[in-house]
């Protein structure tokens, strides 16, 4: 038996109480909304990883055409092997792109919507047809799509680190779901008790697999807390949010968040250089915040002192692709934030 599901039974059998009862261990995300609709100062502070602390009955989002959780833990690897096996090779002489997608809340469309964007947007438009994982948390994929989880990340990142060239290749990581004011990453499936995503997990995922140059987006409420535990010469961060902001567009009523419409829907389409696709995105959210007198969100963008030469010599490798990579996500303005909250 692999290790590895060991391990993930003995973590099923400790939450067997929870999984029977039908319920949910974690602490709900910070706000039902925006990544926030409530200001600020008056947002309940997330409960430390593992301590469950809030009991809600089981509902719609629950998974349940699963004959049993235990099941859907064994499948992973297989599933994580399927979409590791569909990988298209790294091409010898150039620099290519990777990209890993991670949608962390199953309740809830626009994260799922942004991560199965992804693949279609780097195909259309940075020659990297083939190169994406997905992992996504939601009742409408979990049968042909790998969860994600910190377990799944860690092997997704190993796996494309063997299909790539680590030295010369770049990677892009982007992880949307809700955040915290403690700077994690919100991680939910139904009553599965999964561990909360870290920026520490995320950097020690990164340096487990040797993957040098990389790109990493948060799209997450106080996503800019992130940041700190990322830095690296070799690295690009950018964030949805200041570390003490929240930021807007997600909930059930929403296709696509605000910083996943404005950076990934219509910046990217418009230019493929990340730094300019930024303050065009940037400047873009800052519209929408004020025709909604929301408190600014303050998207983030570092960059290490050697990651820019790289992405300007990849840049160069690829030809510039002239059409959008069309979408009904990339359809028009956001609505007002008061109609697209829960």
């Amino acid at each position: 038996m692999r290790p590895r599901l060991i391990l993930l039974l003995l973590v099923l059998l400790c939450g067997s109480g929870l999984l029977l009862d039908r319920v949910r261990h974690h602490a709900p995300p910070v706000s039902a909304t925006a990544h926030a609709s409530t200001p600020i100062a008056q947002q309940p502070k997330a409960a430390p990883i593992h301590k469950p602390v809030v009991v809600v009955e089981k509902d719609s989002a629950d998974i349940d055409p699963v004959a049993s959780y235990e099941d859907l833990m064994y499948a992973q690897p297989d599933l994580i092997d399927a979409s590791l096996g569909q990988l298209r090779a790294q091409t010898p002489g150039k620099i290519d792109l990777y990209a890993i997608g991670f949608a962390g809340d199953d309740a809830e469309p626009p994260f799922r919507n942004e991560v199965e964007y992804l693949p279609k947007l780097l195909a259309q438009r940075f020659d990297a047809a083939g190169h994406t994982v997905e992992l996504i948390n939601s009742p409408q994929t979990f049968e042909r799509t790998p969860l994600a989880s910190r377990t799944n990340l860690y092997e997704a990142l190993a796996g494309v680190a063997k299909k790539m060239d680590v030295d010369e290749d770049v990677l892009l990581l982007f992880l949307t779901s809700h955040g915290s004011p403690d700077h994690e990453l919100f991680v939910q499936m139904g009553a599965m008790p999964l561990d909360q995503l870290t920026p520490e997990d995320i950097r020690d995922a990164l340096d487990a697999a040797h993957i040098r140059w990389r790109i990493v987006v948060v799209s997450a409420c106080y996503s800019g807390g992130f940041i700190p535990a990322l830095r690296d010469p070799r690295t690009l961060v950018i964030t949805a949010a200041r570390s003490d902001r929240a930021s807007f567009g997600c909930g059930t009523d929403s296709q696509i968040t605000w910083f996943g419409k404005a950076f990934l829907t219509q910046a990217l389409n418009q230019t493929t250089d990340f730094h300019d696709a930024f303050l065009r995105a940037r400047q873009t959210i800052a519209g929408w915040e004020t025709r909604d007198h929301e408190t600014p969100s303050e998207p983030q963008y570092w960059a290490g002192s050697e990651i820019q030469k790289k992405l300007d010599a990849w840049h160069a490798s690829f030809a510039t692709r002239p059409g959008a990579c069309a979408s009904p996500l990339a359809i028009g303005d956001p609505e007002s934030s008061t109609r697209i909250r829960r």
